[in-house]
């Protein structure tokens, strides 16, 4: 029975689970700091993605971060994910829920589509008020913005 070899998406998941049950933060680390090396932004935004969602790493700022950089359209549903969860997974930052929505308001607004900030728009409208008190001030920002428009 021929077995496919792993992708390196696989691998860095795989290793960076094991990282987790380990506790070891330099694995974490340096799983992470492999993912920004790949080349092709789609397998980058891939794993960044699933890395955003994967709870037990300490690495979730820095890795909004790097999907806003890399502003992919598939990252949208990720970011859904994160921000119709209860933020449970982010209690190690000590950061209010509106901090961390902060992060995905930018990552959000810099993505620019119109599912991007179609969702903007329905989480101002939610009942998390931090949360959706950021959201309402991205998309003031993005309507004040000559280069970003929340009304198209």
């Amino acid at each position: 029975m021929n077995q496919q070899p792993e992708t390196v998406k696989q691998q860095v998941l795989r290793e960076m689970s094991v990282a987790i049950s380990q506790n070891n933060w330099q694995a974490s680390c340096d799983l992470l700091s492999l993912t920004l090396t790949i080349g092709e932004p789609e397998n980058r935004s891939d794993i960044l993605n699933e890395l955003l969602v994967m709870p037990g790493h300490e690495l979730h700022q820095e890795v909004a971060r790097e999907i806003q950089l890399l502003r992919s359209p598939s990252s949208v549903r990720y970011i859904r994910q994160v921000l119709e969860g209860d933020f449970q997974m982010f209690e190690y930052t000590c950061s209010e829920p509106g901090v961390i929505a902060k992060w995905f308001s930018h990552a959000l607004a810099d993505i620019n589509t119109p599912e991007s900030i179609a969702l903007i728009k329905e989480i101002a409208a939610s009942g998390k008020p931090d949360v959706a008190e950021e959201m309402a001030y991205r998309l003031r920002r993005l309507n004040a913005s000559p280069f970003l428009q929340a009304d198209a």
